[in-house]
């Protein structure tokens, strides 16, 4: 079978909606693998940070960003190569209520606001958590769509009330762009009412927001163009009124199909501000063990396929702030960052002494413990900021053995290997601890942005440039083996099982169940 149908095939566009930034890259459909990107483009994605904790997104810039970042691409395609179709990832969880003229409402709450932490407690009362899980995937968690759409009601009432239908962020920019309201399974399944067995809207737990699922998205299989551009759309982007638009789905699932992460059994760590580490499985895992583990199970962007999933909602934002803590803020962002390089190369192979537990934001996954926090021990005199910077690595990549070893167990998984994708592929150091830690070999996907690629794919589905998913994954990215010396293997082994983990266990034990 042909990796596409058409010779004639111009380009395509994957956008990846992240709560840092924003990236749309231009693939070349058919080129092989990992050979396709031709240009990325990146835009920040401004937050704006409520006293007390709450963080938010404004509508009107996010959609600014992301269309100035398709533009680039379709500047960068030139006018004989103009893309065929455009392909949406974004995170999940967050989402804006729409009015009857089919625009935002209010502002787009971040998917880590705490805020609806009473709200989400009133779902474990209302229904029961156990309930809840078997019939979502998901723990009632302030993190997701319908605390949010409870706080809203109760905090924003004025806006609620101009509530006709509600868009995720990825259903939120196709909106924009098409005129049309449309999700993916992966997507759905991350809102706390969506049931990931049926595949439906959940009536029930919709009900206790006042809402009914035909006020959702409807659910599109893999592929399905949400709508065309609009005439608007076409003209602000300098592309062809009517072009394909279709959702990918959850960034970390459309980063899964951009690293070839598709059949029963692959793992994927997928690393960006926050960390998530998947396996996936033929069907949702809606076990006791899983969800006392703090893991969720849901619908992978590819249909017919599900996963299980940890996450560390501090793994890049943790560097961030250390950045912003330790090191005087500069101009230039990048050199900041370079910076912090120099520090890991100067600390050597690892691991250091002090050990880190990563939680800035929480423990989400093994045993959810929102009270958890960063914390730094073992710190001397001598110790600077060169073991400071690596102890950070260290122990973010210590939480992700964990998590991987925990998945492993309560699935009866084996993890032979591991794919990881994400801008922290970059960092040499961090790659050489994880695969130090284990538990499989470790493959680093290729190409930085796998997201915004599972989208390009995505895009390419939808306007015939790929048959299937199967002939799109000829274009996946291709990986290379990270690998670690055996003395540095047998110190991180140590270091992991008899400092790092005995001390975060305690802590466990001392904070008592989750």
């Amino acid at each position: 079978m042909p990796a596409h149908k058409s010779a004639a095939t111009r380009t395509l566009i994957g956008v990846d909606v992240g709560s840092t930034h924003i990236k749309a890259a231009l693939v070349a459909p058919g080129s092989g693998p990992g050979t396709g990107v031709l240009h990325v483009a990146r835009r920040a994605t401004d937050t704006h940070v409520v006293r007390g904790g709450g963080a938010y997104h404004r509508p009107a810039e996010l959609l600014a960003a992301v269309s100035s970042a398709i533009a680039e691409c379709v500047a960068a395609a030139g006018a004989r190569n103009k893309p065929a179709a455009i392909g949406i990832a974004s995170m999940s969880e967050s989402g804006v209520p729409i009015d009857r003229r089919n625009l935002p409402v209010g502002h787009i709450l971040a998917w880590y606001d705490p805020r609806p932490e009473r709200q989400a407690a009133w779902l474990e009362r209302q229904i029961g958590a156990p309930e809840l899980f078997a019939r979502t995937g998901l723990r009632p968690e302030p993190k997701y769509t319908l605390p949010k759409l409870l706080w809203l009601r109760e905090q924003r009432a004025a806006d609620f009330t101009r509530l006709r239908r509600w868009a995720g962020v990825a259903e939120l920019v196709a909106l924009d762009l098409t005129g049309q309201l449309a999700t993916n399974a992966s997507l759905a399944c991350r809102t706390l009412a969506f049931d990931v067995t049926k595949r439906v809207w959940d009536p029930e737990l919709l009900g206790l927001a006042s809402l009914v699922p035909d006020e959702m998205p409807v659910v599109l299989p893999l592929g399905q163009a949400a709508g065309g551009l609009t005439a608007a759309a076409a003209a602000r982007l300098g592309l062809p009124s009517g072009t394909p638009v279709a959702i990918a789905g959850q960034d970390h699932l459309a980063g899964a199909l951009g690293a070839g992460v598709v059949k029963p059994g692959d793992a994927l760590d997928s690393m960006g501000s926050a960390e998530a580490t998947l396996l996936v499985t033929k069907r949702p895992q809606l076990t006791e063990d899983v969800r006392r583990a703090g893991f969720s199970t849901g619908c992978h962007a590819v249909d017919g396929l599900a996963y299980v999933v940890g996450g560390l909602q501090s793994s890049g934002a943790l560097v961030e702030w250390f950045l912003d803590t330790f090191m005087p803020a500069t101009t230039d962002v990048v050199d900041r960052y370079a910076r912090f390089l120099e520090l890991l190369e100067k600390a050597g192979p690892g691991p250091v002494e002090p050990i880190v537990r990563p939680y800035l934001r929480g423990r989400t996954a093994p045993h959810r413990d929102p009270s958890a926090t960063l914390e730094f021990e073992g710190i001397r005199e001598t110790h600077g900021l060169v073991d400071l910077a690596a102890a950070v690595i260290d122990g973010a990549a210590y939480h992700v053995r964990w998590m991987l070893d925990e998945l492993a167990r309560i699935t009866v998984t084996p993890l032979d290997r591991v794919k990881l994708t994400g801008g922290g592929a970059r960092n040499r150091r961090w790659m050489v601890a994880k695969a130090a830690l284990g538990p499989g070999r470790l493959e680093v996907v290729r190409t930085e942005e796998a997201a915004a690629l599972g989208a390009a794919l995505v895009a390419g589905i939808a306007c015939g440039a790929y048959e299937s998913v199967a002939s799109a994954l000829v274009d996946a990215s291709p990986f290379d083996r990270v690998t670690a010396p055996a003395t540095i293997r047998a110190r991180y082994d140590a270091a992991y099982l008899d400092r790092w983990l005995p001390a975060v266990i305690t802590r466990l034990r001392q904070s008592g169940p989750s």
